[in-house]
C-alpha cells in the first residue's frame, strides 16, 4: 500500500445516533456525548449504528456548529475512511503522480468544470491535446468481497452518468473514477438491488464508451493508502 494523503484522526469515540444524514453523536473516552460532522451523503449502514468504533478529527473552524468532524468507522478490525471531504485533496494527489494515475501525463487539471446540466469534478487535459471529463464517486459498503455503489438511491449519480454518456457521444473522452474505501474486498459493481436505475445508466454508460477506473484505499488513522 503506498501513502498518498495525510489525514490524521485525533479522538476515537463510539458511535451512538445520527439525527440527520450531517450530523452524528457519538461518546468520547470520557463519556462525553459530543456532535460530529457527516461528510457523506450516503446511508452507511453497515459502519455507523450504534456501538460502532469512529475516528475524529477536530474542525478548523472555531464558528462551526460541531467541533469534530467524522473520519473513518472500525469494520471487521480496519477503519473504514468515509469522509468525503477528503477525496478533492485525495485525487488531487493521484493525478499528479503519473506513475498511481493510468491517463498520466496530464498537462492540465481543471476542477469542476461546468457541464450541460450542473459540474463534474475534473477536466483533464493530456498532452496528446485529449479532453476528458472525469466524475468522482466514494464506496464505502460490500458483501462479501465486492465492493457496491451506491448504499442509497441517487438520483444525482445517475444525472453524473448520463451526462458522462452524453460528453462521450459528442467525442471527449469521459470516465468514472470510483474510490474504494474497503480493502477487504477485491471487486467492484453497481448496487443493483437498492438503486436499479443507477446500475441500469452504469452499465448503458460502460457501453457507450465511458472508461471506469477503480481505486483501493486502506486508512490507519493517519495515512490515505492506495493498492498499487
Amino acid at each position: 500500500m503506498i501513502p498518498v494523503l495525510k489525514v490524521i484522526s485525533e479522538q476515537e469515540a463510539i458511535f451512538l445516533r445520527r439525527p440527520n444524514r450531517f450530523l452524528a453523536v457519538v461518546r468520547l473516552a470520557n463519556g462525553q456525548e459530543v456532535e460530529a460532522h457527516v461528510h457523506d451523503p450516503g446511508r452507511l449502514p453497515q459502519l455507523l449504528y450504534p456501538g460502532a468504533r469512529v475516528v475524529l478529527k477536530r474542525a478548523n473552524n472555531p464558528r462551526r456548529r460541531t467541533r469534530w468532524s467524522l473520519l473513518a468507522a472500525k469494520h471487521a478490525n480496519q477503519w473504514v475512511f468515509i469522509n468525503s471531504g477528503y477525496h478533492r485533496a485525495l485525487t488531487e494527489k493521484i493525478l499528479r503522480k503519473p506513475n498511481l494515475f493510468p491517463l498520466a501525463p496530464l498537462k492540465e487539471i481543471i476542477a469542476e468544470p461546468q457541464v450541460e446540466n450542473g459540474r463534474l469534478d475534473y477536466l483533464l487535459l493530456t498532452e496528446k491535446g485529449e479532453k476528458i471529463f472525469v466524475e468522482v464517486k466514494g464506496c464505502t459498503m460490500a458483501q462479501g468481497k465486492m465492493a457496491l455503489f451506491p448504499d442509497a438511491p441517487t438520483t444525482r449519480g445517475s444525472r453524473h452518468l448520463k451526462t458522462l454518456l452524453s460528453l462521450k457521444r459528442q467525442g471527449f473522452g469521459a470516465l468514472l473514477w470510483v474510490l474504494i474505501f474497503r480493502p477487504d474486498t477485491k471487486y467492484f459493481a453497481p448496487a443493483a438491488d437498492i438503486d436499479p436505475c443507477f446500475a441500469r445508466i452504469f452499465e448503458e454508460a460502460l457501453e457507450g464508451g465511458v472508461q471506469l477506473i477503480t481505486m483501493w484505499f486502506s486508512y490507519d488513522r493517519q495515512w490515505l493508502k492506495i493498492r498499487p
